[in-house]
């Protein structure tokens, strides 16, 4: 920066994610001599956003597998390297029409990036479509929970993950050899919320907590009643 005082630098540093967006769609140039630990994102991003990407040879940087673009935009971090470095961003400057296109394979294997980690995870983790959907389910403390409870284990398609109870502190339920954790009615809205619960069972005595569901924003669909 300081060889080239001309050069309109800007750090990527106290910034929103928009506000980096905004900078890396106006810029045509991307320097990073960090340690690249990995395949970062800043990289990525920037060359995804249309910037000529020139980065040292650290870290993942070294190779083209994480940063795969031509080694005449990669450079040795060492002081002697700066005229080069600073060459090649002029020409990237100047001519950005001649120097864009080398990044192409970089933004495809980004733009793939998404689908191939789909199909990595789909890979090491088969699933299998013959094992039915289990319901997760919260079981509202009431007078036969202790009889319920057994019944409700045993079912292959629901998946008991806790225990609405009125205490407040941590607690966990203990039932034949089981626990399951106790949870509040501000835990259940934060599961329904991140979509991880399907229902909240309750006695049918229990129309004031039906109520406090409701109004903590869950569907009348959450909400089933117990019948015996």
């Amino acid at each position: 920066m300081a060889a080239a005082p001309d050069l309109a630098w800007t750090p990527i540093e106290d910034m929103t994610a928009a506000e980096v967006h905004d900078l890396l769609s106006r810029a045509k140039v991307y320097i990073d001599f960090g340690n690249h630990p990995g395949q970062d994102r800043i990289p990525r991003e920037a060359a995804a956003a249309g910037c000529c990407v020139i980065t040292g040879r650290r870290g993942a940087a070294a190779n083209d597998i994480d940063i795969p673009i031509p080694a005449s935009y990669k450079f040795l971090d060492d002081p002697q390297a700066i005229p080069s470095i600073l060459a090649c961003i002029r020409a990237c400057l100047v001519d950005y029409e001649g120097h864009i296109d080398d990044f192409a394979g970089y933004r495809a294997m980004i733009a793939e990036q998404k689908a191939k980690f789909r199909q990595d995870i789909t890979a090491a983790l088969p699933v299998r479509y013959d094992v039915p959907k289990r319901q997760h389910v919260i079981l509202r403390e009431g007078p036969h929970v202790r009889e319920i409870l057994p019944a409700l284990v045993a079912q292959p398609c629901v998946d008991l993950i806790g225990i609405w109870l009125d205490r407040t502190t941590p607690t966990t339920v203990h039932f034949n050899g089981q626990t399951r954790p106790g949870m509040t009615l501000e835990d259940i809205t934060f599961l329904d919320q991140e979509g991880r619960l399907d229902a909240v069972l309750l006695e049918p005595s229990a129309e004031k907590e039906a109520d406090g569901l409701k109004a903590a924003g869950l569907q009348n669909a959450a909400i089933r009643w117990l019948r015996w």
